[in-house]
């Protein structure tokens, strides 16, 4: 299964598409970029040569003030950035926007991106577009909408997707930040862990909302069905009766962790690695099911976390 996350709908706020931005108004504003404009700007000048212009009182106090105006705002503008800033926010990942454009725009703010090409803050904002993307979906109070939106995370998908992004975010300081960088960009990421864990207390898809329903409704009209059920009306009845205990989700944790600790140490194939964490995922959604049918059919459902971890980590390791 081939997936990968659209940049351009991902993307936006991001570093890169700030970059392009300021080039596209720099060229707008410009003149001389077209050769007729360029040539207009040379006759001007020609005009212009040896001409001497006397500002009187009047206008040399009025553009006084203007820059005075214009310095004040100016000031005003970067009082509210630092304040703003996703640095210095308890929660910048309440602020608008996706949780990506927060991260990218503090890396920005840090001065990650100032030696970088533009081709590699492309390639920079691609990946943490995507190791975001399935927490943003959920958590995000800017969400991105596309024709092919990936389906709505399990609220198992979703344990599963924090505890993966927080462990890709780091592994990307380890790999890619500079020494001082680091600290810094580890506390922003205790903060998008703090942010998401919070946003998913309680949290629970829309279809196991309907699955459960569903299993509840099957229940109660057992005794007087006439039509045994489909097979895929027994898949959802299961599935509105798994309920893990904490424990069970805990040690879910506990097994993520240290997958994702084979990650950055690299010391095993990352297919064995995949395999692993897709195994614990599923047994977790699960319940611990010992049908093989149905543990497919959760594997199913969970495939799109699975993938793009699988996308993600693939650029880490």
């Amino acid at each position: 299964m081939g997936m990968e996350i659209d940049y351009l709908q991902a993307g936006a706020g991001g570093a890169y598409w700030e970059r392009m931005l300021m080039k596209n108004s720099v060229q707008r504003t410009m003149p001389g970029h077209t050769p007729e404009e360029a040539g207009m700007a040379e006759e001007v000048r020609e005009k212009l040569s040896g001409v001497t212009i006397t500002m009187s009182p009047e206008s040399a106090e009025y553009m006084k003030r203007l820059e005075a105006r214009k310095e004040e705002e100016r000031a005003q503008q970067a009082r509210f950035q630092r304040e703003n800033s996703p640095l210095v926010m308890q929660d910048p990942f309440s602020r608008i926007g996706t949780q990506f454009s927060t991260i990218s725009k503090a890396l920005s703010e840090m001065g990650y991106y100032d030696d970088l090409s533009d081709e590699e803050v492309l390639e920079t904002d691609k990946l943490l577009a995507n190791i975001t993307y399935g927490m943003n979906s959920i958590c995000g109070n800017f969400r991105v909408e596309t024709e092919t939106r990936a389906p709505e995370l399990s609220s198992y998908a979703a344990k599963f997707e924090l505890e993966s992004s927080t462990a890709a975010l780091r592994q990307f300081a380890d790999k890619y930040l500079p020494e001082n960088m680091r600290e810094t960009f580890q506390n922003l990421v205790d903060k998008y862990y703090e942010h998401n864990s919070m946003a998913l207390e309680g949290y629970r898809s829309t279809r196991e909302i309907m699955d459960e329903l569903q299993a509840n409704t099957y229940d109660k009209v057992a005794s007087s069905r006439v039509i045994p059920m489909s097979e895929e009306e027994k898949m959802t009845h299961l599935a509105g009766k798994v309920k893990p205990e904490d424990e069970d989700v805990n040690s879910a944790y506990k097994e993520w962790r240290t997958y994702f600790k084979m990650f950055a140490q690299a010391d095993h194939p990352e297919d064995d690695v995949m395999a692993k964490l897709s195994e614990s995922l599923n047994r977790l959604a699960s319940g611990n099911s010992e049908n093989k049918r149905f543990v497919q059919f959760i594997a199913n459902r969970n495939a799109f976390a699975i993938e793009n971890a699988r996308l993600y980590w693939s650029a880490l390791t």
